[in-house]
Protein backbone atom coordinates (compact mmCIF):
# COMPACT_ATOMS: atom_id res chain seq x y z
CA UNK A 1 0.00 0.00 0.00
CA UNK A 2 2.86 2.38 1.06
CA UNK A 3 4.49 1.92 -2.65
CA UNK A 4 1.33 1.98 -4.43
CA UNK A 5 -0.10 4.73 -3.07
CA UNK A 6 2.89 6.93 -1.51
CA UNK A 7 3.69 8.90 -4.96
CA UNK A 8 4.17 12.09 -4.84
CA UNK A 9 3.26 14.96 -7.92
CA UNK A 10 4.87 18.10 -8.16
CA UNK A 11 6.28 20.13 -11.09
CA UNK A 12 9.87 17.89 -10.73
CA UNK A 13 8.68 14.79 -9.35
CA UNK A 14 5.12 13.56 -10.78
CA UNK A 15 3.86 10.27 -10.00
CA UNK A 16 7.66 9.74 -8.41
CA UNK A 17 8.15 7.48 -5.59
CA UNK A 18 10.06 8.63 -2.71
CA UNK A 19 10.98 6.41 0.39
CA UNK A 20 9.71 7.90 3.58
CA UNK A 21 7.91 10.16 1.76
CA UNK A 22 3.97 8.86 2.99
CA UNK A 23 5.57 7.72 5.97
CA UNK A 24 6.23 10.92 7.40
CA UNK A 25 2.55 12.20 5.89
CA UNK A 26 0.68 10.09 8.17
CA UNK A 27 3.39 10.13 10.83
CA UNK A 28 0.55 11.95 13.30
CA UNK A 29 -2.62 10.01 12.19
CA UNK A 30 -5.53 9.37 14.87
CA UNK A 31 -8.37 8.88 12.90
CA UNK A 32 -8.92 7.45 8.84
CA UNK A 33 -11.86 9.02 8.08
CA UNK A 34 -14.29 7.71 5.16
CA UNK A 35 -16.85 9.43 3.21
CA UNK A 36 -19.94 7.98 2.38
CA UNK A 37 -23.06 9.64 0.26
CA UNK A 38 -24.64 7.09 -1.38
CA UNK A 39 -26.85 4.51 -0.41
CA UNK A 40 -25.49 1.62 -3.66
CA UNK A 41 -22.18 0.55 -1.94
CA UNK A 42 -20.96 0.13 2.04
CA UNK A 43 -18.24 -1.24 3.65
CA UNK A 44 -18.89 -4.79 2.63
CA UNK A 45 -20.35 -4.45 -0.61
CA UNK A 46 -17.37 -2.63 -2.46
CA UNK A 47 -13.78 -3.99 -2.35
CA UNK A 48 -12.23 -0.75 -2.80
CA UNK A 49 -13.49 0.88 0.86
CA UNK A 50 -11.46 -2.27 2.82
CA UNK A 51 -8.44 -1.96 0.26
CA UNK A 52 -8.05 2.14 0.46
CA UNK A 53 -9.51 2.40 3.72
CA UNK A 54 -8.13 -0.67 5.21
CA UNK A 55 -5.01 -0.03 3.29
CA UNK A 56 -4.89 3.49 5.48
CA UNK A 57 -5.82 2.03 8.38
CA UNK A 58 -2.91 -0.49 7.98
CA UNK A 59 0.05 1.86 7.07
CA UNK A 60 -0.67 4.42 10.03
CA UNK A 61 -0.32 1.28 12.48
CA UNK A 62 3.24 0.20 10.54
CA UNK A 63 4.51 3.74 10.85
CA UNK A 64 3.21 5.13 14.49
CA UNK A 65 2.61 1.54 16.24
CA UNK A 66 -0.62 1.63 16.88
CA UNK A 67 -4.19 1.43 14.94
CA UNK A 68 -5.91 4.52 14.18
CA UNK A 69 -9.94 5.31 14.89
CA UNK A 70 -11.74 4.46 11.91
CA UNK A 71 -14.98 6.47 10.93
CA UNK A 72 -17.57 6.83 7.98
CA UNK A 73 -18.82 10.26 7.68
CA UNK A 74 -22.45 9.26 6.57
CA UNK A 75 -23.47 11.96 4.43
CA UNK A 76 -26.31 10.20 2.77
CA UNK A 77 -28.83 12.58 4.38
CA UNK A 78 -27.19 15.94 3.88
CA UNK A 79 -29.45 17.33 6.73
CA UNK A 80 -28.77 14.46 9.08
CA UNK A 81 -25.20 13.77 8.24
CA UNK A 82 -23.66 11.77 11.50
CA UNK A 83 -20.39 9.71 11.65
CA UNK A 84 -20.18 5.96 12.06
CA UNK A 85 -17.61 3.72 13.51
CA UNK A 86 -16.81 1.07 11.30
CA UNK A 87 -17.68 -2.06 13.38
CA UNK A 88 -21.31 0.28 12.71
CA UNK A 89 -21.11 0.87 9.27
CA UNK A 90 -20.63 -2.87 8.37
CA UNK A 91 -23.27 -3.95 10.91
CA UNK A 92 -26.05 -1.69 9.74
CA UNK A 93 -24.97 -2.80 5.81
CA UNK A 94 -25.39 -6.21 6.60
CA UNK A 95 -28.44 -6.45 8.67
CA UNK A 96 -30.62 -3.91 6.07
CA UNK A 97 -29.01 -6.28 2.78
CA UNK A 98 -26.90 -9.71 2.69
CA UNK A 99 -28.29 -10.75 6.16
CA UNK A 100 -32.35 -9.44 5.44
CA UNK A 101 -34.79 -12.09 3.39
CA UNK A 102 -36.47 -9.71 1.92
CA UNK A 103 -33.28 -8.23 0.53
CA UNK A 104 -32.48 -11.75 -0.54
CA UNK A 105 -35.50 -12.75 -1.95
CA UNK A 106 -35.36 -9.49 -4.60
CA UNK A 107 -31.90 -10.02 -5.09
CA UNK A 108 -32.24 -13.67 -6.04
CA UNK A 109 -34.43 -12.09 -9.07
CA UNK A 110 -31.10 -10.74 -10.52
CA UNK A 111 -29.63 -14.68 -11.34
CA UNK A 112 -25.83 -15.01 -11.16
CA UNK A 113 -25.06 -11.51 -10.47
CA UNK A 114 -26.74 -11.65 -7.44
CA UNK A 115 -25.10 -15.30 -6.27
CA UNK A 116 -21.38 -13.47 -7.07
CA UNK A 117 -22.31 -10.11 -5.44
CA UNK A 118 -22.97 -12.94 -2.42
CA UNK A 119 -19.54 -13.94 -2.95
CA UNK A 120 -18.16 -10.42 -3.04
CA UNK A 121 -19.79 -9.37 0.48
CA UNK A 122 -18.00 -12.26 2.12
CA UNK A 123 -14.77 -11.91 -0.02
CA UNK A 124 -14.59 -8.13 1.49
CA UNK A 125 -15.79 -9.73 4.94
CA UNK A 126 -12.90 -11.74 4.79
CA UNK A 127 -10.67 -8.30 3.45
CA UNK A 128 -11.67 -6.71 6.32
CA UNK A 129 -10.49 -9.45 8.72
CA UNK A 130 -6.76 -9.06 7.39
CA UNK A 131 -6.95 -5.30 7.61
CA UNK A 132 -8.87 -4.30 10.94
CA UNK A 133 -9.33 -8.27 13.12
CA UNK A 134 -11.66 -6.65 15.77
CA UNK A 135 -13.82 -4.89 12.90
CA UNK A 136 -16.08 -8.06 12.81
CA UNK A 137 -17.16 -10.27 15.65
CA UNK A 138 -17.64 -13.94 15.15
CA UNK A 139 -21.53 -13.58 15.23
CA UNK A 140 -21.57 -11.71 12.03
CA UNK A 141 -19.83 -15.04 10.37
CA UNK A 142 -22.22 -17.80 12.02
CA UNK A 143 -25.44 -15.13 10.30
CA UNK A 144 -23.72 -15.10 7.78
CA UNK A 145 -23.17 -18.70 6.75
CA UNK A 146 -26.63 -19.57 8.83
CA UNK A 147 -28.11 -16.74 6.35
CA UNK A 148 -26.77 -17.73 2.77
CA UNK A 149 -24.92 -21.43 3.22
CA UNK A 150 -28.17 -23.09 5.52
CA UNK A 151 -30.79 -20.93 4.03
CA UNK A 152 -32.60 -20.46 7.35
CA UNK A 153 -35.27 -18.25 6.44
CA UNK A 154 -36.10 -20.81 3.87
CA UNK A 155 -36.04 -18.97 0.66
CA UNK A 156 -34.53 -21.40 -1.94
CA UNK A 157 -30.81 -20.61 -2.02
CA UNK A 158 -29.19 -24.03 -1.98
CA UNK A 159 -31.57 -24.18 -5.55
CA UNK A 160 -30.94 -20.66 -7.01
CA UNK A 161 -26.90 -21.08 -6.50
CA UNK A 162 -26.76 -24.16 -8.37
CA UNK A 163 -29.09 -23.03 -11.06
CA UNK A 164 -27.37 -20.11 -11.29
CA UNK A 165 -24.14 -19.93 -10.00
CA UNK A 166 -22.82 -22.89 -7.97
CA UNK A 167 -19.19 -21.27 -7.95
CA UNK A 168 -20.08 -18.47 -6.40
CA UNK A 169 -21.48 -20.88 -3.46
CA UNK A 170 -17.89 -22.57 -3.20
CA UNK A 171 -15.96 -19.28 -3.36
CA UNK A 172 -18.48 -18.32 -0.15
CA UNK A 173 -17.71 -21.75 1.66
CA UNK A 174 -13.95 -21.48 0.60
CA UNK A 175 -13.58 -17.89 1.96
CA UNK A 176 -15.34 -18.96 4.87
CA UNK A 177 -12.99 -21.73 5.56
CA UNK A 178 -10.12 -19.45 5.15
CA UNK A 179 -11.49 -16.95 7.36
CA UNK A 180 -11.29 -19.98 10.01
CA UNK A 181 -8.09 -21.59 9.05
CA UNK A 182 -6.69 -17.63 9.35
CA UNK A 183 -7.72 -17.81 12.52
CA UNK A 184 -10.40 -14.46 12.51
CA UNK A 185 -13.04 -16.80 13.21
CA UNK A 186 -13.30 -19.17 16.09
CA UNK A 187 -15.99 -21.14 14.52
CA UNK A 188 -16.43 -25.05 16.12
CA UNK A 189 -16.03 -28.00 14.71
CA UNK A 190 -19.67 -28.62 13.49
CA UNK A 191 -19.50 -25.49 11.98
CA UNK A 192 -16.24 -26.09 9.63
CA UNK A 193 -17.40 -30.10 8.60
CA UNK A 194 -20.47 -28.42 7.61
CA UNK A 195 -18.92 -25.55 5.25
CA UNK A 196 -16.36 -28.12 4.30
CA UNK A 197 -19.26 -30.60 3.02
CA UNK A 198 -20.75 -28.24 1.48
CA UNK A 199 -17.71 -26.69 -0.32
CA UNK A 200 -17.00 -30.30 -1.64
CA UNK A 201 -20.34 -31.32 -3.03
CA UNK A 202 -20.52 -28.20 -5.18
CA UNK A 203 -17.02 -29.26 -6.45
CA UNK A 204 -18.09 -32.69 -7.32
CA UNK A 205 -21.25 -31.90 -8.86
CA UNK A 206 -20.43 -28.53 -11.04
CA UNK A 207 -16.53 -28.91 -11.04
CA UNK A 208 -14.23 -26.21 -9.56
CA UNK A 209 -14.82 -22.38 -10.21
CA UNK A 210 -11.12 -21.99 -9.73
CA UNK A 211 -10.37 -18.46 -7.70
CA UNK A 212 -7.66 -18.19 -5.89
CA UNK A 213 -9.71 -19.50 -2.75
CA UNK A 214 -11.01 -22.49 -4.95
CA UNK A 215 -8.06 -23.64 -6.37
CA UNK A 216 -4.80 -21.65 -5.30
CA UNK A 217 -4.50 -22.19 -1.67
CA UNK A 218 -2.70 -25.68 -0.74
CA UNK A 219 -3.08 -24.78 2.66
CA UNK A 220 -6.79 -24.37 2.71
CA UNK A 221 -6.85 -27.48 -0.06
CA UNK A 222 -5.71 -29.62 2.56
CA UNK A 223 -7.91 -28.31 5.26
CA UNK A 224 -11.21 -28.53 3.75
CA UNK A 225 -9.90 -32.88 2.93
CA UNK A 226 -9.17 -33.25 6.45
CA UNK A 227 -12.75 -31.94 7.36
CA UNK A 228 -14.57 -34.59 4.94
CA UNK A 229 -15.62 -37.90 6.86
CA UNK A 230 -16.33 -39.68 3.78
CA UNK A 231 -13.03 -40.55 2.57
CA UNK A 232 -14.40 -41.40 -0.53
CA UNK A 233 -15.25 -38.00 -1.20
CA UNK A 234 -12.46 -37.02 0.02
CA UNK A 235 -10.53 -38.90 -2.65
CA UNK A 236 -13.01 -37.50 -5.20
CA UNK A 237 -12.22 -33.87 -4.22
CA UNK A 238 -8.23 -34.22 -4.11
CA UNK A 239 -8.82 -35.82 -7.83
CA UNK A 240 -11.12 -32.83 -8.77
CA UNK A 241 -9.07 -30.26 -7.86
CA UNK A 242 -5.68 -31.86 -9.10
CA UNK A 243 -7.05 -32.28 -12.77
CA UNK A 244 -8.14 -28.92 -12.83
CA UNK A 245 -4.52 -27.86 -11.42
CA UNK A 246 -2.83 -30.14 -13.74
CA UNK A 247 -5.27 -29.82 -17.14
CA UNK A 248 -3.28 -27.82 -20.08
CA UNK A 249 -4.98 -25.43 -22.56
CA UNK A 250 -8.37 -27.14 -24.33
CA UNK A 251 -6.32 -26.43 -27.61
CA UNK A 252 -2.83 -26.59 -28.07
CA UNK A 253 -2.90 -24.33 -31.47
CA UNK A 254 -1.21 -20.39 -31.01
CA UNK A 255 -3.23 -17.95 -31.41
CA UNK A 256 -2.13 -15.34 -33.48
CA UNK A 257 -4.07 -12.59 -32.95
CA UNK A 258 -4.28 -11.84 -36.66
CA UNK A 259 -7.72 -10.15 -36.49
CA UNK A 260 -6.32 -7.24 -34.29
CA UNK A 261 -3.23 -6.80 -36.14
CA UNK A 262 -5.15 -6.42 -39.73
CA UNK A 263 -7.37 -3.87 -37.59
CA UNK A 264 -4.54 -2.37 -36.44
CA UNK A 265 -3.02 -1.93 -39.81
CA UNK A 266 -6.26 -0.17 -41.26
CA UNK A 267 -6.68 2.33 -38.58
CA UNK A 268 -2.73 2.92 -39.43
CA UNK A 269 -3.57 3.38 -42.59
CA UNK A 270 -6.65 5.69 -42.43
CA UNK A 271 -4.34 7.74 -39.90
CA UNK A 272 -1.65 7.83 -42.38
CA UNK A 273 -4.14 9.19 -45.08
CA UNK A 274 -5.90 12.00 -43.36
CA UNK A 275 -2.21 13.53 -41.83
CA UNK A 276 -1.11 13.26 -46.31
CA UNK A 277 -4.50 15.37 -46.75
CA UNK A 278 -4.89 17.17 -43.72
CA UNK A 279 -4.03 20.38 -45.43
CA UNK A 280 -6.26 19.65 -48.71
CA UNK A 281 -9.10 19.07 -46.15
CA UNK A 282 -8.73 22.03 -44.15
CA UNK A 283 -8.33 24.09 -47.48
CA UNK A 284 -11.44 22.31 -48.97
CA UNK A 285 -13.52 23.28 -45.73
CA UNK A 286 -12.26 26.40 -45.94
CA UNK A 287 -13.49 27.11 -49.49
CA UNK A 288 -17.02 25.74 -48.30
CA UNK A 289 -17.32 27.97 -45.62
CA UNK A 290 -16.28 30.94 -47.49
CA UNK A 291 -19.40 29.63 -50.28
CA UNK A 292 -21.87 29.50 -47.54
CA UNK A 293 -20.92 32.72 -46.32
CA UNK A 294 -21.08 34.50 -49.50
CA UNK A 295 -24.61 32.91 -50.38
CA UNK A 296 -26.06 34.05 -46.69
CA UNK A 297 -24.68 37.65 -47.15
CA UNK A 298 -26.43 37.92 -50.91
CA UNK A 299 -29.38 36.36 -49.59
CA UNK A 300 -29.34 39.22 -46.81
CA UNK A 301 -28.38 42.18 -49.27
CA UNK A 302 -31.52 41.02 -51.58
CA UNK A 303 -33.66 40.99 -48.51
CA UNK A 304 -32.77 44.28 -47.42
CA UNK A 305 -33.24 45.51 -51.18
Amino acid sequence: YMKNMGAIYTRDNWCDFKVGMFEAAVQNTDTVVQPRSSNTWGPLSLDHVYEFMGGMNLTVKQVTGKLPDVVFNDLRNPNAARIQNAKEAAMVEARSTVLNPKYLKEMMQEGANAAEKFAEVTRNSYGWEVMRPEMLEDYYWKDLKDTVVNDKYKLGLKKFFDRKNPYAMQEITAVMLETIRKGYWKADDKTKRELAQRHAESILKHSPGCSGFVCDNPKLKSMISSLLKDKNMQKKYDAQIAQVKNSGPASKQPVKGMELKKVNDRNKKLDKLIRENLTALVSIGLVIALIIASVIIGNKKRNDA
